[in-house]
């Protein structure tokens, strides 16, 4: 019994001991720094010390002991793993955008799958398709909430597959992002993917506040942001730098060996570790929404005071917005038309696809189909409205979902159906599925 103890703790010390060093040399190339400023880093090499010691010098009564403790873990988490699987997990929200990660997302909706190859929350990728179409955006376009073969991409592909096989429709969507980092998932999708189309998603309740540090709540060192020179142009907010440089190299470490990524495909399959990582980011949660609206009330008294009543900052629906939710819809604009310009250079047709929300306010005043968007000092479609007229003066081919519902004469309960959190989250299947036939009758039918 201790020499097989002895032999297995070895066993584990060398795993650990593996495990640490590759995950330094993860972190280093994603980081391009050292990789051994990490807890885990040195957790896992403290595990190997442990272990080695354990298996030399102490005595069997011991050794048992530590047997029982790691049969313990293991069983825990082979329980946690099997109601996992079976869907009746509570309270857990693993993300983690790596080639194969564990999905397991129980805030809304409840997807429970594996990313594909490539790091995104989509089935395998036909780059063989003669006909390719890149669907970029955020956490709307990632769909975390339903089954990732019925996001609007996988309706779309499938609407589209009955036209011919030769069509692909690719899901690049990130939560956390916006359209700045739009501009780096084009030029990462023309690199690897060769889309011969791009619709680029812009949601209209996140996507105007995230051009501004301000209004956004997050520093420039800690989100990507750009600025617009004397000329109207746009520039890189310098304080951004290295977060772009640290998505783009997520980007690219995504398209290499997947053994590269072994340390955190296992970390997102880790069930145990991912209970614990939720609580922490609930915890986090909670503490941002805070800090958020305190951001809203120093900068803007008025809707800082209605920020909890309407569910989301809404500066940039003011009928007469302060100045600087109108910088940022200036630089969201100026994004946009980057983005296209890229498109032009990369011999690909862009299109543009804006996404509405819908505040609680909207829903507590109003029922039937004779519902307005204009809600006291806000207007909640003014947003779309300016993104289809930049659209047009730049020949930019636009549908305007919020336009969309409207022509459909939906009522409030139809548009609550829309929409996870009682009609103000991310899109259900019903919403992907009106997504994706809207774009199917506007654009290939």
């Amino acid at each position: 019994m201790n020499r097989f103890l002895s032999r297995f703790f070895i066993v584990l010390a060398i795993l650990s001991a593996a495990f640490a060093l590759s995950f330094a040399y993860y972190l280093d190339r994603l980081e391009a720094g050292s990789g051994f400023h990490s807890r885990i880093v040195w957790l896992m090499l403290g595990g190997f010390l442990f272990l080695a010691v354990a298996a030399w010098r102490f005595p069997l009564k011991a050794k048992f002991l530590i047997f029982a403790l790691i049969l313990t873990f293991v069983s825990v988490e082979l329980l946690l793993q099997t109601a996992g699987w079976l869907g009746v997990l509570p309270g857990v929200n693993t993300k983690l955008r790596v080639p194969f990660g564990r999905i397991y997302w129980s805030s809304e909706g409840h997807s429970n799958s594996i990313r594909n190859r490539f790091g995104w929350n989509y089935p395998a990728f036909d780059l063989q398709a003669a006909h390719r179409i890149a669907f970029i955006g955020d956490s709307q376009v990632e769909a975390l909430e339903v089954p990732c073969t019925r996001n609007q991409a996988a309706c779309l592909q499938g609407l589209l597959r009955k036209k011919g096989p030769d069509w692909a429709v690719l899901g690049l969507g990130s939560h956390g992002t916006c359209p700045a980092h739009s501009i780096e998932v084009l030029e990462y999708a023309a690199r690897h993917l060769k889309p011969q189309e791009v619709f680029l998603f812009v949601s209209i309740g996140s996507d105007i506040i995230e051009a501004s540090p301000l209004l956004n709540g997050y520093p420039p060192d800690r989100f990507l942001y750009y600025d617009l020179a004397s000329d109207g142009s746009l520039v890189l907010n310098p304080a951004s730098a290295q977060v772009r440089d640290l998505f783009n190299r997520t980007l690219e470490l995504h398209h290499s060996s997947v053994l590269g990524s072994l340390p955190m495909i296992l970390i997102s399959h880790c069930m145990t570790l991912q209970v614990a990582m939720s609580f922490r980011d609930s915890l986090a949660l909670r503490k941002r929404q805070a800090e958020f609206a305190r951001q809203a009330s120093k900068l803007q008294r008025k809707e800082g005071e209605e920020y909890q009543r309407l569910g989301f900052n809404p500066a940039p629906f003011a009928v007469d917005p302060e100045p600087e939710a109108r910088r940022a819809m200036a630089v969201l604009l100026a994004q946009i038309q980057h983005c296209n310009d890229l498109c032009k250079t990369q011999r690909a047709t862009m299109r543009l696809v804006t996404l509405p929300s819908f505040p609680k306010a909207f829903y507590d005043s109003q029922s039937g189909t004779n519902w307005t968007m204009h809600l006291g000092s806000y207007d909640y479609l003014a947003p779309e409205r300016a993104l289809v007229a930049f659209a047009a003066t730049n020949q930019i081919p636009v549908l305007a979902l919020g336009d969309a519902i409207r022509s459909k004469n939906f009522s409030v309960e139809e548009i609550r159906s829309l929409y996870f959190s009682d009609g103000v989250g991310h899109l259900t299947e019903k919403g992907h599925r009106f997504c994706a036939e809207a774009i199917y009758n506007a654009f290939y039918r």
